[in-house]
């Protein structure tokens, strides 16, 4: 076995649109770019000169609700390029952290629920949120809302791509293509005390993964990707 090693290089965007007030809900656009990505060990040989040509960038949409959570389109159409070449991270964690159910006060702490799903796992994961505490931030009264725990990662990249097939990845063998591991989750959030709105979050994420792909032989390919992502309300 040998270790890849990945750099990268991504922009990271969300967009709320319209609220529909019977439903408490507004639609959300949460993208990830990933401008430049560059491969060490077995994964580079497999690709040869092609990365840069697979690149695609994920658009998550979905609905956010008065509670801060986000919900996926369950019908929505996964480009497996994404997972591969940068996107994993991305789309198991949102910028935003779902508030309390209750009333909470500085110190308290409440479970947030990772959804599972083909980018995540097979079943529903649990981080922990937790109130610091207010203060002003550009002249804003903010609440400090902070994110941590692991989450255990399973993705079946053969069968996002039957939903949605790439002749290019298919060629390689990466059709059978499975995904584990684990991420590490630590996050910083400040949200508008006014509005609930979310001004800024900070997410640093260690994940520890391994490649499996029986077209190269059935190798297990382990590699690690320290990630770093910063979103700003404009």
């Amino acid at each position: 076995d040998q270790d890849m090693a990945t750099k990268s290089v991504s922009t990271y965007s969300y967009k709320i649109g319209a609220v529909d007030s019977a439903l408490g809900q507004a639609a959300v656009d949460i993208t990830t770019k990933v401008e430049k990505i560059d491969f060490e060990g077995p994964m580079a040989d497999a690709l040869g000169g092609q990365k840069d040509k697979l690149l695609a960038p994920l658009t998550l949409t979905g609905k956010l609700d008065s509670r801060n959570k986000f919900t996926s389109d369950p019908n929505r159409k996964i480009d497996p390029r994404s997972i591969l070449f940068g996107g994993t991270s991305s789309s198991v964690m949102t910028p935003m952290i779902e508030f309390p159910e209750k009333t909470v006060n500085p110190g308290d702490t409440w479970e947030v629920t990772i959804p599972k799903g083909p980018t995540t796992n097979t079943e529903d994961q649990k981080l922990t949120a937790k109130f610091v505490g207010e203060k002003d931030v550009d002249g804003k009264s903010v609440y400090v809302l902070t994110l941590s725990g692991t989450i255990k990662m399973y993705i079946n990249v053969g069968e996002i791509m039957k939903a949605n097939p790439v002749p290019e990845l298919e060629a390689l063998g990466l059709n059978e293509m499975t995904i584990t591991g684990t991420m590490d989750v630590s996050g910083e959030a400040n949200v508008n005390k006014g509005n609930g709105q979310t001004l800024a979050m900070t997410l640093k994420l260690s994940i520890k993964q391994e490649m499996s792909i029986p077209a190269l032989g059935d190798s297990k390919i382990p590699g690690t990707s320290p990630t770093t992502i910063k979103y700003t309300l404009d």
